[in-house]
């Protein structure tokens, strides 16, 4: 069975970059809960960055956000 996801753009300062980044966030229902399952950022700089330059410090942010509805 194929899991629903829920996506939401969002604005964050960047951790790395201290800019301000938009975020793609993919929500997927896991026991009960919205956890983020994937990001996309919009930051350029980091953009041309090799994933291994960027630590994706944002991610902790991202999940520390209450998140208490499910997927209709």
């Amino acid at each position: 069975m194929q899991k629903e996801s829920k996506w939401e753009r969002c604005r964050i300062t960047c951790p790395e970059d201290k800019v301000e980044a938009e975020l793609l966030v993919e929500w997927r229902e896991k026991e009960g809960k919205l956890v983020p399952n994937s990001v996309s950022c919009n930051n350029s700089k980091l953009m041309d960055l090799k994933p291994i330059d960027c630590q994706w410090s944002c991610w902790e942010e991202i999940e520390s956000k209450d998140k208490n509805d499910k997927i209709p």
